[in-house]
């Protein structure tokens, strides 16, 4: 039979040493050690750390992928409230197996633009950036009166880049880093320079508990859908069009050519108006502001040009009977015709492409995969451009 000694308690195992007798009473069960950190002194304990981590207290690690690795440690003032508190900074230390840039962004909607980053050089400053855009001119530093990190530096040794630096969690103007559940990005560089990344991701990291989880930008299937349709009608039927007029002289005589390249405009015009309707469809289901970088408004551009151009061969200038000359009209709209058909060409190139570019950075995907879509897209869009160039200017020559 028991003594004197008995009690019902409450204890949360996520907790870290907090127990709650039958009557509320607190009583501490194996109570966090206080260690001093590199800086003298006692930081606060959080209480509650998953699997008994106190981030407050060492640093913390997260593995964002194979090779390269987050370490956080959060500095809390005396007196001050955790959730709350000005003047919480963070140390953070990004370890990465190789010699490249590497950066870690602070992010609002785990998107890339309208973040901010952290980004290391080997051998350079280490800055805060803001992140306008996917391309190199569109990531620049901050002004210098933001630039307040502290113990900041990147260096290459042993064969790692290793990144630190320590940062106020709370800035004016800036993304403030909670200590709850944060959108963070990270990426990293193929060399010591800063280039367009070799792999990134977003991920959602609960700094008091240190749980952290991969991020999936939403709608996948409604942009590659998207994507698709567009290739199908700028990268197959318009150029196959463009073929059926310049190569007009092996189809069969008696207008054929005309009604191949008509039939085929028509399909990618349908396809392009589809895919057109589905980005600003995705678009506002994201809430995202329409037309808002360069791929975007290129985007409605060529929507207007395509439409005119479409308008201009229904209003057409008759083609002059065998023996007249041609009048100045036609000449003028047959000039107009080529170089707005040109133009669209190029520009539906130029889309496809950054389009492989944005969906990449958008839902991470693998690089290897990248650049294989990449390279076999090239290689067709070369082969629809040596035919329409080289056949087009033999039967020319020819004649």
């Amino acid at each position: 039979y028991h003594g004197n000694n008995r009690a019902a308690f409450i204890l949360d195992l996520a907790a870290v040493g907090v127990a709650i007798g039958e009557e509320g009473a607190t009583n501490p069960v194996d109570p966090p050690v206080e260690v001093e950190d590199n800086r003298g002194n006692v930081p606060n304990a959080i209480q509650g750390l998953g699997g008994g981590q106190d981030c407050t207290v060492k640093f913390c690690e997260n593995e964002l992928t194979t090779g390269f690795l987050q370490k956080y440690r959060i500095n809390v003032p005396d007196g001050q409230d955790p959730e709350t508190c000005d003047g919480c900074t963070i140390d953070m230390e990004l370890i990465y197996d190789g010699e490249a840039w590497v950066s870690i962004g602070f992010s609002l909607n785990g998107r890339m633009i309208g973040s901010e980053a952290v980004i290391g050089i080997p051998g350079s400053t280490t800055l805060k950036y803001n992140l306008n855009g996917y391309t190199d001119n569109l990531v620049q530093p901050m002004p210098q009166e933001q630039q307040t990190l502290t113990d900041a530096s990147t260096v290459f040794q042993n064969g790692q880049t290793i990144m630190k630096f320590t940062k106020i969690m709370k800035e004016p103007g800036e993304v403030e880093i909670l200590f709850g559940d944060n959108d963070f990005l990270w990426a990293h560089g193929s060399a010591p320079a800063l280039t367009y990344h070799s792999a990134r991701s977003a991920f959602v990291l609960n700094l008091s508990s240190g749980a952290a989880q991969e991020v999936t930008a939403p709608n996948k299937g409604l942009w590659l859908a998207h994507g698709v349709i567009l290739f199908l009608a700028w990268g197959v039927f318009v150029p196959f069009a463009v073929q059926a007029s310049l190569l007009r002289k092996l189809l069969p005589e008696g207008g054929i050519w005309f009604q191949i390249h008509r039939g085929l405009n028509t399909i990618s015009l349908a396809l392009f108006i589809a895919g057109f309707a589905i980005s600003v469809a995705t678009t506002n289901k994201e809430e995202q502001p329409h037309f808002s970088n360069p791929h975007r408004r290129m985007g409605l551009a060529m929507f207007i040009m395509a439409i005119l151009q479409v308008i201009g061969g229904i209003v057409r200038p008759h083609n002059p009977l065998e023996g007249e000359k041609k009048k100045p009209v036609r000449v003028g709209w047959e000039v107009g015709h080529r170089v707005l058909g040109v133009s669209l060409l190029a520009c539906g190139f130029w889309q496809m492409y950054e389009g492989i570019l944005l969906y990449g950075v958008k839902y991470s995907t693998d690089e290897s995969d990248e650049e294989a879509i990449t390279i076999a897209y090239w290689v067709w869009i070369s082969v629809m451009i040596a035919v329409m160039v080289l056949g087009g200017a033999f039967f020319k020559f020819r004649n």
